[in-house]
């Protein structure tokens, strides 16, 4: 609105100019905050639909992006970049670009299950990060974070001494995939153990789960099948 020109006279310091060009979007209604514009093109739909088509992201479409998720979040300490919130937005918009530039931070979640139950919209917000995070890797287009690694590692171990795990055996898994350190006092320490504890046998020859080659097909059998909602 301009100034009236009866006030003008008692108002110092004003700058006039007919005419004012800002660079960006104004934001936030105060017009002191403007976005750079930018143009943005390789959205993929199909995201949306691919996670809402599982099991863990079926509510994705329930989020109305209130950001009580992300208010609440526990890693949001320690890693300011985690954000249920944009992820799930992100996600529905397809910006398959900016999760992926996300990808050090999109795998961080711990399952505290805070976002969940905050939810006004009864989104299963855990869940929701799990399966976006899910699609990423099912499509190689991220690198394979530490906590995949270790879960391989731990299935691929229990799957090979019968159904059976012991720290030790993981351990050696960990530390030749260069996840963990063993020094040659580590080693002695956890060798004395195994001496003092008896537990050389069990770990040279783990005892197996009872039947185990008849569960050993089931779980290979249901690892082949991927859940979706009905």
């Amino acid at each position: 609105m301009p100034i009236p020109e009866s006030e003008k006279p008692i108002v110092k310091g004003v700058i006039q100019k007919e005419k004012v060009i800002v660079d960006g979007v104004e934001v936030d209604g105060t017009w002191n905050a403007f976005m750079v514009e930018t143009t943005q093109t390789g959205y993929d739909p199909s995201i949306w639909d691919e996670v809402a088509n599982t099991l863990e992201g079926v509510t994705i479409s329930a989020c109305w992006q209130c950001g009580t998720c992300t208010s609440g979040c526990t890693m949001r300490e320690y890693d300011p970049d985690f954000g249920p919130r944009k992820f799930i937005d992100l996600a529905r918009k397809g910006d398959k670009q900016a999760l992926i530039q996300l990808q050090d931070s999109l795998w961080r979640c711990v399952s505290c299950q805070k976002c969940t139950h905050r939810c006004p919209k009864g989104v299963m917000v855990e869940e929701v990060v799990h399966s976006i995070h899910n699609y990423f890797l099912k499509h190689n287009l991220v690198k394979k974070d530490p906590g995949t690694i270790f879960d391989d590692l731990f299935l691929e171990t229990v799957m090979r001494n019968g159904g059976r795990i012991s720290e030790l055996t993981l351990g050696m898994a960990a530390s030749k995939a260069g996840m963990v350190t063993l020094g040659i006092k580590d080693l002695i320490s956890i060798g004395a153990a195994m001496l003092k504890g008896k537990l050389v046998g069990d770990v040279l020859k783990p005892n197996r789960v009872k039947n185990w080659d008849k569960i050993k097909e089931v779980l290979e059998e249901a690892m082949k099948e991927e859940v979706v909602p009905e």
